[in-house]
């Protein structure tokens, strides 16, 4: 399985500069695509989050957050459930993520994510996100795209 964290999958459903890589990487990778439960909020706040910026127009963020709503309800993303397992994992990595030398100052809803993928026993962590690229690589999943920025 592979996981894809939000600042990765908005780029699947927002046109950006990169859009096209994260295209490419979907559709060649092998693995069912995977997100944690918390993506569904956080993707609806990101969408918001581009309306507010006027990187997209007023009615993109509904539109698009059906198109990912659809996605989730066909199974072409698999939804790693919030429960105790995942709560257990958070606990486990948050001390790891903060005594690493450098420290990975990991926020919450991040570290949630990130327990969601382990808890799923995923290889494989889909980022941009310069916090999250450092803890999956600390926490032993293979962060992709390998080069990034």
């Amino acid at each position: 399985m592979a996981f894809w964290d939000t600042s990765a999958l908005l780029k699947l459903y927002v046109r950006e500069r990169d859009s096209d890589r994260f295209h490419h990487l979907i559709q060649t990778l092998p693995e069912q695509t995977a997100i944690s439960q918390f993506t569904l909020a956080e993707m609806h706040r990101a969408l918001w989050a581009k309306v507010f910026a006027r990187a997209v127009p007023a009615n993109f963020a509904h539109k698009a957050y059906r198109e990912f709503r659809a996605d989730v309800e066909a199974a072409f993303l698999d939804v790693v459930p919030f429960e105790r397992a995942v709560e257990e994992e958070f606990d486990r990595i948050i001390p790891i993520c903060y005594r690493a030398s450098p420290p990975v100052p990991l926020r919450t809803l991040d570290g949630l994510i990130l327990a969601s993928a382990l808890t799923a026993r995923t290889a494989r962590l889909v980022s941009t996100d310069s916090r999250m690229r450092a803890a999956g690589t600390l926490l032993g999943l293979h962060v992709l795209p390998e080069s990034f920025r």
